[in-house]
């Protein structure tokens, strides 16, 4: 029992603290990026990780957090909070990085890099296809998809502007679902860069001054340290059930546990091994070879004289229990073991 709680305990720890990523700092000083890979659908989960990473990188000092993105979209609201994650990160510059090749930052993966300061893409990946549907995919109808559309090209229209990007290209995306391959968003000005790699990213932007945020970039030959998501994050289940569901689980062991013992203790009590040192009275005469009935455990017995060369043992006679074979019992009268005053058997 004390193993198993132990392992229990250790699991769950880990479960709920998530991977753990941390290196230790390089000897040189070189300097961080940290890398948060956004794949699959963007939801509420994905806006708490990419929340997470940006502010465990404003807190420990870290100049860029690198967004790596491979999404068909997901939820606007979720991407909302990314966006403004991303601009309200003062001290911390954020790249995108569409990758690897032959991937995407469709739909809401579009606002996501349009809302980075640096923008660069692996070759042969896309972007764009950001007009809004419903929870189904479809097309919203009526003065609801309008405004839904409305809004969401004003979001892109500024975040392309706030950091120098195609404005007209971006609108389109939202209000005509246009797409661009990683080439043709070079040439429209809608990313930065196109790079083959994260290395290469990095020394493409290193010295570069990201705006509206005034940051100056020193990632060439960065230490690019890992973010991967949490188990909360990755299942969206807090570590308190995780808690609470350990707390039931060791409940559940402990009971069962318990009650095994128990099972156990009241098979030897009601078994033969529970008959045997049992007193008993007569209530028919106990003869050799024939048997009587005896009193014994709350029931009557068969039973017959342990000593076959004995006397009958008459009726109203205590006698103990030294044997239980097919169904009878075998018996000698207590006088004869250690006196009729002698320390006897009850059953509790």
């Amino acid at each position: 029992m004390r193993l198993s709680f132990a392992y229990l305990f250790l699991l769950l720890t880990l479960i709920s603290l998530g991977p753990w990523t941390g290196e230790p700092a390089a000897q040189d000083q070189s300097p961080e990026v940290h890398l948060a890979r956004i794949e699959g659908g963007i939801d509420g989960r994905t806006a708490a990780y990419v929340d997470r990473v940006i502010s465990e990188a404003e807190d420990s000092g870290v100049g860029a957090v690198v967004l790596e993105l491979d999404t068909p979209g997901g939820r606007l609201d979720s991407t909302q909070e990314i966006v403004e994650t991303e601009s309200n990160a003062g001290d911390v510059a954020i790249l995108t990085y569409v990758a690897p090749r032959g991937a995407q930052a469709a739909s809401a993966g579009t606002f996501v890099v349009m809302g980075s300061d640096v923008a660069a893409m692996a070759p042969q990946t896309r972007l764009g296809a950001a007009h809004p549907v419903d929870a189904r995919g479809g097309d919203i109808l009526g003065t609801l998809g309008e405004k839904a559309t409305n809004d969401a090209a004003a979001l892109m229209r500024g975040l392309a502007g706030a950091h120098g990007r195609n404005g007209e290209w971006a609108e389109s995306s939202v209000r005509e679902s246009a797409s661009v391959d990683a080439r043709e968003a070079l040439e429209l000005g809608v990313v930065e860069h196109v790079e083959p790699d994260l290395d290469s990213v990095l020394e493409a932007v290193d010295g570069e001054t990201v705006e509206p945020k005034g940051i100056t970039l020193r990632t060439s030959g960065a230490t690019v340290v890992e973010k991967p998501m949490t188990f909360a994050e990755r299942t969206g289940i807090q570590p308190y059930v995780l808690w609470t569901l350990a707390a039931l689980a060791a409940l559940f062991v402990f009971s069962v546990s318990l009650t095994y013992r128990r099972m156990r203790r009241w098979r030897v009590s009601t078994g033969s091994e529970g008959m045997i040192g049992e007193v008993g009275t007569v209530r028919r005469p106990v003869a050799p070879g024939v048997g009587g009935l005896v009193f014994v455990h709350g029931e009557r017995w068969r039973a017959f004289p342990e000593d076959h060369n004995r006397v009958t043992i008459k009726t109203g006679a205590e006698v103990e229990v030294v044997a239980l074979r097919n169904g009878a019992v075998f018996v000698r009268p207590v006088a004869n073991t250690k006196g009729s005053d002698g320390p006897r058997k009850l059953r509790e």
